[in-house]
């Protein structure tokens, strides 16, 4: 399993999707170590096992491949048609880090976030993924599928019915099961604790009824309906960052800048 990040990057994003990467530029994941290698607990409540062999899906289209992603169940979106412009619905709360709204076309610098609003599914560019994979609450749009540079991104399925654009080289998508497995396992501990991690803990203690640092358990299927977090890339290769979006409800909820 390999993803274009370093091994501090692996163990903090989640993910379900690539980009395209280009046919003889090498596997710009090579050097990343094996997701399995991390330690998972015995009591992870019901977060789905870990399976290394599960295969992926590359979301842009290419031969399925082995390895981090297809541990995640990730699934290539099928196009849909041209889709129609949906009325917005109200804005979020002022200061939030999706509140801006911008013309569809503007390139935003890497990092930030904004919505796109009253333009037809079909201009925001390849519907490439949805999360889940049955029943799609979210779903991915590339701009430029096909490359590997940084480029505009797109998200449907808000409340306000809003597109949220940002720019990135590769995006993943992380189901909440897989995040327990990771954080409230033997190396969770040591990880420190950003501000979406701490909106996760808000959000599976309101819908899972459980106290902080334990897992959601029983209720670990509803939850991860409309929650996902969404790892934003930079660039294919080593990245000393990545933006995290957390999704619920659809909401964005947080989001943070790791490093």
């Amino acid at each position: 399993m390999r993803a274009g990040v370093s091994k501090a990057g692996v163990t903090l994003c989640l993910g379900l999707s690539l980009g395209l990467m280009l046919a003889g530029c090498g596997d710009p994941l090579s050097e990343v170590p094996r997701y399995s290698d991390v330690p998972l607990a015995d009591d992870t409540g019901q977060a789905d096992a870990l399976a290394p062999d599960t295969p992926r899906t590359p979301v842009t289209g290419d031969a399925p491949q082995r390895g981090l992603l297809g541990i995640f169940g990730a699934r290539a979106a099928a196009a849909t048609g041209d889709g129609g412009a949906d009325a917005p619905g109200p804005a979020p709360r002022p200061g939030a880090p999706d509140a801006r709204e911008v013309p569809l076309g503007v390139k935003l610098p890497y990092g930030q976030l904004a919505r796109v609003c009253g333009e037809p599914k079909r201009k925001l560019g390849k519907q490439i993924e949805g999360y889940p994979a049955k029943g799609s609450k979210y779903v991915l749009y590339d701009s430029a599928p096909g490359t590997t540079a940084p480029r505009s991104f797109y998200l449907t399925g808000f409340k306000d019915r809003c597109a949220r654009q940002f720019t990135a080289a590769l995006v993943i998508f992380g189901a909440p099961e897989s995040y327990e497995q990771l954080h409230y396992g033997p190396s969770g501990a040591e990880l420190p604790v950003s501000s979406t991690d701490a909106a996760y803990e808000k959000v599976k203690s309101r819908v899972c009824r459980v106290r902080k640092g334990k897992p959601c358990g029983s209720k670990m299927r509803t939850l991860a309906r409309d929650t996902v977090f969404v790892s934003v890339y930079e660039r294919f290769g080593s990245n000393p960052r990545w933006k995290n979006i957390l999704l619920h409800d659809g909401e964005v909820v947080a989001v943070d800048l790791k490093n």
